[in-house]
């Protein structure tokens, strides 16, 4: 049996995304401050809480970084989960105390497919 993923993630690239940006304090303040600065928003039609803008913002961040050379690792960025990346700066951060980020998570962490049209508050 071949054993899908890499490290707990969907895929090596949303690990070493996750790696990049978590492991390096100036990097991973900035997420914090991009994601605070962009809650998830609640859709009503779809009864969950989507994170794009949040999830938008850090892709063009870390695509900046590649652009940059700070960040020196061949990254397919289509390939991220950018769900699972956010999600690694929850727990034990300030952002797990605003409303809609707490929220999310639990959606994130109830449903990991993503299948939020299940997902009921």
């Amino acid at each position: 049996m071949v054993e899908e993923g890499y490290s707990g993630y969907e895929n090596w690239e949303t690990w070493n995304t996750s790696l990049w940006l978590s492991n390096d304090e100036g990097m991973y303040l900035t997420v914090i401050d991009i994601m605070e600065d962009n809650p998830p928003i609640y859709s009503e039609p779809g009864k969950a809480y989507f994170a794009n803008t949040a999830s938008e913002e850090v892709k063009d961040y870390f695509e900046q970084l590649l652009d940059d050379k700070i960040i020196t690792d061949r990254i397919s960025i289509h390939r991220v989960r950018w769900q699972e990346v956010l999600s690694d700066f929850i727990e034990g951060t300030k952002l797990e105390k605003i409303p809609a980020w707490k929220k999310w998570y639990k959606q994130v962490v109830d449903n990991p497919n993503g299948n939020y049209a299940l997902w009921e508050n």
